[in-house]
């Protein structure tokens, strides 16, 4: 049993196996949650709220609404209409509409029983989040892909591995 394999000798006191086992699933653990909170982060500094759109920018049926709404605004004497936001182009993460859209603050991560990181905003009955994500249709309209998860996840990919570098120690 404790012959020599490839120049080492195995014994009892140099490997337990349970206490290994237990060890690196700590290490698994508490990587996750890391992992799962660095991406969220980035994720959530992506999130940008969108510029209005420059006067050159509007359609012509956008001119004509901001008109009427200028003409009732000085009726009523009210302040003057902003003009639309403008939206993400397809390929960008997608823009908010106002700092406090629920988008940004419900990007959330879980951990699995086996370690695996689940990250994303919170999955909402109309499903947009996968819309914006892969693409598809929402209300009737086509929605080109504008993927927020899958990049942050790239972008993180360095320092994960430094991370695992420094636990492993290579």
């Amino acid at each position: 049993m404790n012959e020599p394999i490839a120049g080492y000798k195995v014994t009892n006191s140099i490997f337990q196996s349970d206490k290994v086992l237990k060890k690196s699933e700590r290490v698994r653990r508490r990587f996750a949650y890391w992992a799962g909170g660095l991406v969220r982060k980035i994720i959530k500094r992506k999130l940008k709220v969108a510029r209005m759109k420059y006067i050159s920018e509007l359609t012509d049926k956008e001119k004509e609404i901001l008109e009427i709404r200028k003409e009732i605004a000085k009726r009523k004497g009210l302040p003057k209409p902003k003009r639309p936001k403008k939206p993400s182009d397809p390929g960008e993460p997608p823009r908010l509409t106002h700092k406090d859209s629920p988008l940004k603050y419900l990007v959330f991560f879980a951990v699995t029983k086996d370690s695996n990181t689940v990250i994303g905003p919170e999955r909402a009955k109309s499903g947009i989040a996968d819309v914006l994500e892969y693409g598809g249709v929402s209300n009737g309209k086509n929605i080109e892909a504008r993927p927020l998860a899958r990049p942050s996840l790239a972008d993180a990919a360095p320092q994960l591995d430094d991370y695992w570098k420094d636990k492993i120690g290579v």
